[in-house]
């Protein structure tokens, strides 16, 4: 505890000196700042592009700022119709060309209180508002964290962990509620689960282990253990049975995953950085992971006197979710998850988990209206009132937050951020930019309600897969967006651990194009040696691997429900039994092939034999042919020697 205490206060310690680092910078120029003096000028804004939303920054609330204070009354009377100063004071601030996106109410409350007077100690309470934002957050994703692992505790898919880690030992384990070996996690051990187990046939002759493609590093131990064993008789059910469970110590364990994710989301550098250039995020964040935390919140607590009452916070939630939306409304998605937490899909959940939950989801959704509608009825009297107007209004503060859509008539865009939309739009003809403008904010929308249908049994999963898509899908793509999603995604150690090796390497590989977007922002737009097709295969790199991070992570978890449905129907058994069928069916087949292989190779032999024993008869006959005929030449040459040794007759005439 006190090792956490000292990295969250070394954390604080950091967070203030760079807000009082940057605090002195030149909004303008940001030459007279540490990095540009360090890296040289226009570091600081090729950062800024890759970890701020430009409308969401105290930057934005400052031009705000300057349109309230000079505003023509040409311009007052035009958008009130009456001439009234007091009822189009706010109005003015949205008109053509002023590009303010900041609803009236944050203006209001944030700009005209924190911003606008030129007063130095104001600085100091918006450094203080942020990093109260930011402990804020990491509160509500430590106790959101350990409440997803409670409700996670008592399901069915549980159940099924704590009798596959029993299954080795002598207790008593319900057959039917073992996962089998192939279909553990591959890396169920990082968090204490049942690791994936490798089947017998698999493994080496050589008597170890062959383990998958992500345990190439494991020692031969480990490979040994991974692998089958045949003749074990406690796990006879399984298609993969093993001798011994796997003995490798977890990196962390399940129950610490919270706290650990609170830490590294308050001393994350990339918040850290955006809060001391400007950032408004982390209020925003805040306000959607207060909703989280209120939404995950148990539906009875215990008193004082031991008695059990309830605990309402549908109205806490709902206006959490309701302010957020009201500032960006990008927020909006995350109703689905909160939803889900609140009672939708209600009869697929086991009973204790339903007991465990709110069932008040159609109260919550009827207050997060009523509240949302509110707050924009307030926001249309700033504005003068009159409907068409706010309509107007609307639509300047909300678009540009879910759409890529031009700053006013003149053609002018955002400028260069994490995401492709800036380089794609700028590559449109004018009369195709509204075509692009639908087709491609409209790609996100048809993620959401498809994956809360498939995933609706687990609404952190939806949490950080609408994160991970906003990240890759703002019309203003920005690191810090990133951020959340991936800390979001580290409560869900479940499916982290079916995460296949691509995914690691998505996430190591993240930071070469951030750090090349920002050499090659300032290479194009300071130096002038580069240009955007530079900055624009960074993006597109960064996307990337984004993509596959979000798929895998989504892919993961499929998985995880697959076999969580497979041991709950108990088609898993049948499977597993008409393998082991079709195995003996195939051994007996491969005993009755080698049989007859092993005649044939008999027959073989002895045809082999036979005809050896011919060569050598015939050898034989041949060479005693040989010697006859040399023989026979022998006699014949003796013959013809003697003749010729005979004396010749003598002839006598008388």
């Amino acid at each position: 505890m006190k090792a956490i205490v000292s990295v969250l206060a070394a954390a604080t310690f950091i967070r203030l000196f760079l807000a009082y680092a940057f605090s002195t910078v030149d909004s303008i120029s940001f030459d007279d700042d540490i990095l540009s003096q360090a890296l040289g000028p226009g570091i600081l804004p090729a950062i800024g592009a890759a970890i701020l939303d430009p409308v969401h920054t105290w930057d934005h609330l400052q031009e705000a700022c300057f349109w309230l204070e000079n505003t023509p009354s040409l311009w007052k009377e035009s958008r009130d119709g009456r001439g009234s100063k007091k009822n189009a004071g706010y109005s003015a601030i949205y008109m053509p060309g002023t590009r303010i996106v900041a609803p009236p109410l944050v203006v209001a409350f944030l700009g005209e209180t924190l911003v606008c007077p030129d007063v130095a100690y104001l600085g100091v309470i918006r450094t203080l508002m942020l990093l109260i934002a930011d402990g804020i957050g990491a509160y509500c994703i430590y106790h959101m964290g350990k409440r997803i692992f409670e409700t996670e505790s008592m399901s069915n898919e549980a159940e099924m962990e704590r009798h596959t880690a029993l299954s080795g030992s002598e207790k008593d384990v319900d057959d039917d509620l073992v996962v089998p070996g192939i279909l553990r996690p591959e890396r169920g051990w990082i968090v204490g689960l049942s690791s994936k187990i490798v089947p017998p046939e698999e493994c080496s002759t050589h008597g170890h282990g062959s383990l998958n493609e992500n345990e190439n590093g494991a020692s031969a131990d480990d490979k040994q253990q991974t692998c089958g064993s045949k003749n074990d008789k406690s796990t006879e059910n399984t298609a993969t049975t093993i001798s011994t469970l796997p003995t490798r110590e977890p990196i962390i364990a399940m129950g610490q995953l919270p706290i650990v994710t609170c830490v590294v989301y308050y001393c994350n550098p990339i918040s850290m950085f955006a809060n001391a250039t400007g950032s408004m995020r982390s209020l925003w964040d805040a306000l959607m992971l207060l909703s989280l935390y209120y939404s995950t919140m148990p539906p009875t607590s215990l008193s004082k006197e031991g008695i059990r009452i309830k605990d309402p916070s549908a109205t806490k939630t709902a206006i959490s979710l309701a302010f957020a939306t009201y500032a960006d409304t990008g927020y909006a998605v995350f109703l689905l998850p909160i939803l889900l937490w609140r009672g939708l899909f209600r009869f697929a959940r086991s009973p204790a988990i339903q007991k465990a939950q709110h069932n008040d989801w159609k109260l919550l959704l009827a207050l997060y209206v009523f509240y949302l509608a509110g707050l924009h009825y307030f926001s249309s009297l700033l504005v003068g009132g009159v409907y068409s107007v706010y309509i107007k209004v609307i639509v300047q503060t909300m678009l540009p937050n879910i759409a890529f859509v031009q700053q006013d008539g003149s053609g002018s865009v955002p400028g260069p951020s994490m995401g492709l939309h800036w380089y794609l739009f700028v590559q449109m003809f004018d009369r195709f930019r509204p075509y692009f403008t639908v087709f491609v904010s409209g790609i996100p929308a048809m993620f959401f309600i498809p994956l809360a249908i498939r995933l609706h049994r687990y609404p952190s999963v939806l949490v950080a897969t609408f994160q991970l898509l906003w990240a890759i899908h703002r019309p203003t793509a920005t690191v810090h967006t990133l951020a959340l999603g991936l800390h979001l995604a580290l409560l869900n150690p479940r499916t982290i651990v079916r995460m296949r090796t691509q995914s690691l390497i998505s996430f190591c590989a993240l930071p070469v194009p951030v750090l090349l977007f920002v050499t090659f922002h300032r290479m194009w737009l300071v130096t002038g040696n580069g240009n955007p097709n530079y900055i624009y295969f960074q993006c597109f790199a960064y996307g990337m691997f984004v993509t596959i991070i979000s798929m895998e992570f989504v892919s993961a978890t499929v998985k995880r429900d697959k076999v969580r449905r497979m041991v709950e129907k108990g088609s898993i058994k049948k499977i597993l039994l008409a393998k082991e069928k079709d195995g003996s069916q195939k051994e007996a087949a491969n005993i009755e092939g080698h049989n007859v292989v092993e005649k044939k190779a008999e027959t073989v032999k002895a045809h082999d034999s036979i005809g050896e024993d011919n060569a050598t008869m015939h050898n034989g006959i041949v060479g005693m042919r040989e010697k006859a005929t040399e023989d026979d030449g022998r006699i014949s040459d003796q013959m013809d020697d003697a003749a010729d040794d005979k004396p010749e007759p003598v002839v006598v005439f008388l």
